[in-house]
């Protein structure tokens, strides 16, 4: 009697300790950090780090994006940063979301000369012009991903006071994407 019962208290604690093992897991946040290179009205570049709620298909987005004219023959150049917080939807692939962001940059100004140069064909030089306002930030995103990295196209854009723009990113991410 103290045989089977010995045997039968091993077998129910073995049962019940390998059941912990197949349980599903409860944590299915997934979170992600993208970076990505593109172009707007000038050269885009974008470092993203994204949040998905688990019981929900919601997301939460920090944004940093600079475009900025590059090699011009006109000083200052032209430029615009953003950063933003937003809160979207994920569809599939696809995620969209707005918020609200700070935009800040650079803007020209009244004319004031030219350089002449002849290995640059000449400069042209003018006021700069410095600016900071509130944004609203909109993108959509098409991610394709394993279980830890993915590739995708960000089509994004800023409406604001001073400079809006649009642009599209390829970006590569990485986390834990599923």
């Amino acid at each position: 009697m103290t045989k089977s019962f010995a045997c039968y208290w091993a077998l129910s604690l073995l049962c019940l300790t390998t059941t912990i093992g197949y349980a599903q897991r409860a944590d299915r946040n997934n979170y992600w950090l993208g970076v990505g290179l593109g172009k707007s009205q000038y050269h885009s570049g974008m470092i993203a780090l994204g949040y998905e709620f688990s019981n929900t298909p919601t997301l939460l987005i920090a944004r940093y994006t600079d475009n900025r004219e590059l090699f011009s023959a006109n000083d200052p150049s032209i430029m615009a940063q953003e950063i933003a917080l937003m809160y979207g939807v994920k569809t599939g692939k696809f995620r969209f979301s707005t918020g609200v962001s700070n935009v800040w940059g650079r803007n020209r100004g009244k004319y004031l000369s030219a350089v002449s140069d002849p290995f640059l064909y000449g400069e042209h030089l003018y006021e700069s012009v410095r600016y900071s306002t509130v944004g609203l930030p909109a993108e959509v995103r098409f991610i394709i991903s394993t279980k830890d990295v993915g590739i995708g196209l960000t089509a994004f854009g800023n409406l604001n006071a001073r400079r809006s723009f649009l642009g599209l990113n390829l970006s590569l991410y990485v986390g834990k994407m599923k």
